[in-house]
C-alpha cells in the first residue's frame, strides 16, 4: 500500500475531487508508522492513522502529514496511473518516507519499481542516518535527496525533533559536497527561531548548493505543538524575501541589519528592494524544480503563506508590503481554498 495526497489522486484520476490549484509534483507517502518524536508531526512516535496518541493503526483509512489528507491505495494502482499522468501536468516525484524498523530497505525497493514506470525525476525525503545511507538513494534512481532540518534553533531543534541540530546540518553539508546540486532540506518558520539565525543558516545553506524548502509552522490536532501558535505573516514574508534573495546573489547576510532578531534592512534601497520582489516568485513555494506543495500550510479562510501559482498584482503588493513592515493588511490575504495538495 502506498498513500497519495488528494490533489496527487486526482491527477492520476484515482479520485474525483475539485482543486483549484493542481500539484506539479505527484506526493507520495511511504510507510505507516514513523518511529521519529517530532512535536510538529501527526506521524510522530507511532501515532495512529487520525495522528492521535496511541491510536490503533489502520492502513484503511487516510492520514495527515501538514494540512494534507494521504488517502491509502494498492501500489498496483499507482504504478498503473503514473505512466497515465496527463502530459505537462506532473512534472515530479516527491516520496515522503517515515522512519521505521526496517530502515530504508522497502523504501528502495519501492523507488526501483516507480522508476520501472516512470521517467518523471524523483526526490525522496526521508530519515538517513549517514552518507552511505544516501549513496543507496542516488543509486536506486533518485534524482535529489532530502533531508530535513525543520528547526534551525539549536535547542529548539534538541527540544522538538530529539536530536543534534549540528550533527544533522553535518550531514546534510557533507552530503551536499559529495553530491553537488543534489540536496534538499526544508525549514520550517515558527519554532522559537530569530529572523537573523534562519537567514543566517539559509545562506550558508545556499551556498552550498542545497535547496531550501520553506514551510511555515502549522499547529496540529494531536501533536504535542497542538497549541503553538503559527508565525506572523510578516515574519514568513521576511524570510521568503530574504530567501530568494539570498538565493540569487542579489544581497549577503553580512550586508543585512537586525534589531533582536528581526530583518531592519535587506541592504537595499527600498526601490531596489520592491524592483527584485515585484513578480511575486519569492512568496511562491520553495525547495525542489516544480514543486508548488498546494495548500500544505494553509487552512480554509486563512493565511496564503505558500502560493503554490504565480501571484496576481493584488497579492504582489500586499506581500511586498508585508516584508516592509506592514502587516495591517494580513488578514485581506486569507481566502476561502477549495483546493488540496
Amino acid at each position: 500500500m502506498i498513500r497519495l495526497s488528494q490533489g496527487t489522486a486526482a491527477c492520476l484520476g484515482l479520485k474525483k475531487i475539485r482543486i483549484d490549484a493542481a500539484p506539479t509534483t505527484a506526493y507520495l507517502l511511504h510507510g505507516e508508522r514513523c518511529r521519529m518524536s517530532c512535536a510538529f508531526c501527526p506521524q510522530a512516535g507511532g501515532k495512529g492513522a487520525k495522528g492521535e496518541p496511541g491510536a490503533k493503526e489502520t492502513t484503511g483509512t487516510a492520514h495527515r502529514l501538514g494540512r494534507v489528507t494521504w488517502s491509502p491505495f494498492s501500489r498496483q494502482e499507482l504504478l498503473t496511473r503514473l505512466p497515465r499522468a496527463a502530459p505537462g501536468g506532473l512534472k515530479r516525484i516527491c516520496i515522503q518516507g517515515v522512519k521505521s524498523p526496517a530502515g530504508n530497505a522497502e523504501l528502495l525497493q519501492f523507488i526501483k519499481e516507480v522508476k520501472v514506470v516512470s521517467t518523471l525525476p524523483l526526490c525522496v525525503s526521508t530519515w538517513v542516518e549517514s552518507e552511505a545511507d544516501v549513496a543507496q538513494l542516488f543509486e536506486a534512481g533518485v534524482e535529489r535527496v532530502s533531508i530535513a532540518l525543520d528547526a534551525v534553533n539549536p535547542l529548539a531543534y534538541t527540544r522538538f525533533k530529539k536530536g543534534s541540530l549540528q550533527r544533522r546540518s553535518d550531514l546534510l553539508l557533507n552530503c551536499a559536497r559529495l553530491w553537488p546540486g543534489r540536496m534538499s532540506t526544508h525549514i520550517i518558520v515558527g519554532l522559537m527561531e530569530t529572523e537573523e539565525e534562519c537567514v543566517t543558516l539559509m545562506e550558508k545553506l545556499l551556498q552550498a548548493g542545497i535547496r531550501v524548502a520553506l514551510f511555515a509552522f502549522t499547529p496540529l490536532k494531536g501533536t504535542a505543538l497542538v497549541a503553538h501558535p503559527a508565525p506572523q505573516l510578516g515574519t514568513y514574508r521576511r524570510i521568503q524575501a530574504a530567501h530568494f534573495l539570498l538565493q540569487k546573489q542579489l544581497v549577503t547576510c553580512s550586508a543585512m541589519r537586525f534589531q533582536d532578531g528581526r530583518i531592519q534592512s535587506f541592504g537595499l534601497s527600498g526601490t531596489l528592494l520592491r524592483e527584485y520582489l515585484r513578480d511575486g516568485t519569492a512568496f511562491q513555494t520553495s525547495g525542489c524544480p516544480d514543486c508548488n506543495r498546494p495548500y500544505y500550510n494553509e487552512r480554509p479562510g486563512g493565511v496564503m503563506y505558500n502560493y503554490p501559482r504565480p501571484l496576481t498584482g493584488t497579492e504582489v503588493k500586499e506581500a511586498i508590503q508585508c516584508v516592509s513592515g506592514n502587516e495591517g493588511k494580513e488578514a485581506s490575504h486569507g481566502r476561502k481554498l477549495a483546493g488540496h495538495l
